[in-house]
């Protein structure tokens, strides 16, 4: 049974909402209110707004993935956009194994994580080559 390409780019837009709601809980999991503390404001700051920003770039995605499937499967350009968001969960399992312990049990449940995203993505690219 093969997955159709618009299928997976949904699949992909809910990952995308998933991992959305799992940066908003970052602060109270991550204990940011006292992990920050010994961090400048500055610094304190760029953690703060960065996860924020990627909370609204994972919303976007997942929004334009479940409303313009059809699209980014069928056209070059939203091809070239799920290569860029294939690349971009690719990258992120990538550096998974240099910056945490990538053998962790919650490293490898994010891993898996992490490929499934990028493979949502990188399935209509590769069916359509």
């Amino acid at each position: 049974m093969m997955i159709e390409p618009s299928a997976a780019i949904q699949a992909g837009g809910i990952l995308h909402l998933l991992w959305a709601g799992f940066h908003l809980r970052f602060p109270r999991m991550f204990r940011w209110q006292s992990a920050l503390a010994g961090l400048d404001p500055v610094n304190q700051g760029v953690m703060r707004v960065m996860n924020l920003c990627l909370v609204f770039q994972f919303l976007a995605c997942g929004s334009l993935s479940l409303l313009h499937a059809d699209a980014l499967a069928a056209t070059p350009l939203g091809r070239a956009v799920c290569a860029g968001l294939a690349s971009f969960w690719l990258l992120r399992l990538g550096l998974q194994f240099t910056h945490f312990r990538a053998l962790a049990l919650r490293s490898l449940v994010l891993d898996v994580f992490f490929a499934a995203t990028c493979a949502a993505y990188a399935l209509p690219v590769l069916l359509a080559a």
